[in-house]
């Protein structure tokens, strides 16, 4: 149960780093380029939440791993799965079981100002 709480707090956090770095390049306070390192960290930061089949949370996440390759360090190669229509799903069937664990998924967004 523990290692579930905090796959769902992991995947929250990834939905952060896409969320802010998408805000700070619509604001015009990022490039495309810095976007997509913020992009490759998070594809880092999914693939390193431990994820077995053992439960619903488990199965999701090495679902949502399988559909967001991790990006190879300095590669400069452009995640384009992250805020695909397969993203979204992927983020849709792990809801559920983190809601059902009481640890829903969200955004902090922080960006701004």
């Amino acid at each position: 149960m523990a290692q579930d709480l905090a796959a769902c707090a992991a995947v929250s956090d990834v939905q952060s780093i896409v969320e802010n770095a998408d805000i700070a390049l619509a604001e015009g306070r990022m490039a495309v380029q810095e976007q997509q390192g913020w992009y490759e960290v998070a594809t880092h930061v999914l693939h390193r939440i431990p994820s077995s089949g053992g439960s619903a949370v488990g199965q999701a996440v090495a679902d949502l791993q399988e559909t967001v390759p991790a990006v190879e360090s300095w590669t400069r190669t452009e995640p384009v799965v992250i805020r695909s229509d397969a993203w979204r799903a992927a983020l849709d069937a792990l809801a559920e079981p983190c809601l059902e664990m009481d640890s829903e998924l969200f955004t902090a967004v922080f960006t701004g100002g």
